[in-house]
């Protein structure tokens, strides 16, 4: 995956995710299709998750609680099987998301989560001015709510990400970021988002204080911490971005982008040890990682075995 600094496919899924209404991992199993729904996503098993929610549909066609959920399982695991290189089962499951966020739109043509995820699935298939579209109007009727345009500048952040040079793009995203904070200004999607609209713009004080807005609203937001720590990382100053990653950490031990990251910099700090273990973290915690990762990864592995073995016959020699 490309990054600079901090790019906005990762703040699109923060904007994107399932309206689950539960926590992280502490979710407990209630024995109905929709919650063992909810409980399997959030443990990261994506194919259970999409069987309970249709169990859930079969039950009653009008939940649509259950119907946005299985959703963003059928997003989830079409991530997955398009990182393995699966881009025709990859292109099915979206395919049926899209149906599904149409269906709710069908009975509840308000619903605005249902058309933010729409309109992402519209901009990912090439649909780009139907997505825009969808979005400005969406910014125009729902005035209060800074969701529609945080999705619209996310879209502008990855087409800026694609399109090195165009500070165009990124200067159309702050605007619409910064209309969207007038709205709600405590919008952890929405100042992360101008977060990384600064950072690509060089601003990096900019960013830093509204990446410090999202974590004064929400502490344990994964997605900014790892952006602060990237944002850290690149104005050279370690020691705070290692500190990022290892907060990251402390709130989901399981997150094997931050055990990447923390991977990278203490390799570079010297401490071999403490990058093998990360980055053997980061393999054993992210199965879907295509095979050019794992290539990589492994590559460096025996790299810095190689560099821990001639320290020890260093050592051994004196």
């Amino acid at each position: 995956m490309r990054r600079a600094v901090r790019l906005a496919f990762l703040s699109l899924s923060a904007i994107v995710l399932p309206g689950c209404g539960f926590g992280g991992k502490g979710v407990t199993p209630i024995r109905t299709p929709f919650n063992k729904g909810v409980y399997h996503y959030s443990r990261g098993r994506f194919d259970e998750a999409i069987a309970e929610f249709r169990l859930a549909l079969d039950e009653d066609a009008s939940d649509h609680r259950a119907r946005f959920n299985l959703a963003g399982a059928l997003e989830a695991r079409a991530r997955g099987l398009a990182e393995r290189g699966d881009r025709a089962a990859a292109e099915a499951l979206l395919a049926e998301a899209e149906t599904q966020y149409r269906r709710i739109l069908e009975a509840r043509p308000d619903d605005l989560r249902a058309s933010v995820n729409l309109a992402a699935r519209e901009f990912e298939r090439g649909d780009r001015d139907g997505a825009m579209e969808r979005l400005r109007a969406l910014a125009e009727k729902h005035r209060d709510s800074a969701l529609p345009r945080a999705a619209l500048a996310a879209h502008l952040l990855r087409e800026a990400r694609d399109a090195p040079g165009r500070r165009d793009l990124l200067e159309l995203a702050r605007k619409a970021l910064e209309s969207a904070l007038k709205s709600d200004p405590a919008s952890v999607e929405a100042n992360m988002l101008l977060g990384d609209a600064c950072a690509l713009l060089g601003e990096s004080g900019r960013a830093r204080a509204a990446y410090a807005k999202a974590l004064d609203r929400d502490p344990s937001d994964i997605a900014t911490l790892l952006a602060l720590g990237r944002l850290e990382e690149a104005g050279g100053d370690r020691a705070a971005a290692v500190s990022s990653y290892r907060r990251a950490l402390a709130i989901d031990p399981d997150h094997p982008g931050a055990h990447a990251a923390l991977s990278r910099l203490l390799e570079a700090e010297g401490d071999l040890e403490g990058a093998v273990y990360h980055l053997w973290r980061a393999r054993d915690l992210d199965p879907a990682a295509g095979r050019a990762s794992r290539v990589e990864s492994r590559r460096r592995l025996l790299d810095l075995y190689g560099r821990l073995a001639e320290e020890e016959r260093k050592d051994l020699g004196r």
